[in-house]
């Protein structure tokens, strides 16, 4: 089946079966291999990747239901002044995500702080439950996300 859809902002078009999950699309047929595939049920976190702005998990996504939507990896988002909000907070905070989780965290924390007007503590604990990896400590987790949160609404980057 040909499937069409919209890849770190690029139209990109597949042959493949439609069943196929999204994760070994982006990963086998594309090469970006920084998003993870660990437990294939959606359950660790570590696959997240935002479809039409939203986290989900690519291993729970068969990619027929990407047709004509946009799928941005953490491939595409790195190049961004929104992903540097995030990873310069998260250094500040000494929360330095692991390999494992990096992607599913960064990718969550972005969505969060693009959808709440300044997410409170349980917010931000209620993301990092989604995440099975526990490589960062809490602490450093949530004032990373706060200070990331602070740094996008200190450059103007906010939903009015």
């Amino acid at each position: 089946m040909k499937i069409d859809f919209s890849l770190n902002g690029k139209k990109v078009s597949i042959d493949t079966l439609p069943e196929k999950r999204l994760i070994d699309v982006i990963r086998e047929d594309f090469g970006l291999m920084t998003t993870k595939n660990a437990c294939y049920s959606g359950e660790c976190g570590s696959c997240i990747v935002q479809l039409e702005g939203q986290p989900v998990p690519a291993c729970q996504i068969p990619v027929f239901t990407v047709r004509a939507k946009r799928i941005i990896t953490i491939e595409g988002f790195m190049g961004t002044e929104k992903y540097l909000d995030i990873i310069n907070a998260f250094n500040d905070m000494k929360c330095i995500p692991c390999p494992f989780c990096f992607t599913g965290k960064i990718m969550a924390v972005d969505s969060l702080i693009d959808n709440q007007r300044s997410p409170d503590t349980s917010e931000i604990m209620s993301l990092l439950s989604d995440h099975s990896c526990s490589c960062t400590s809490v602490t450093s987790f949530i004032n990373g996300v706060k200070v990331a949160y602070q740094n996008r609404e200190f450059r103007g980057e906010m939903l009015k």
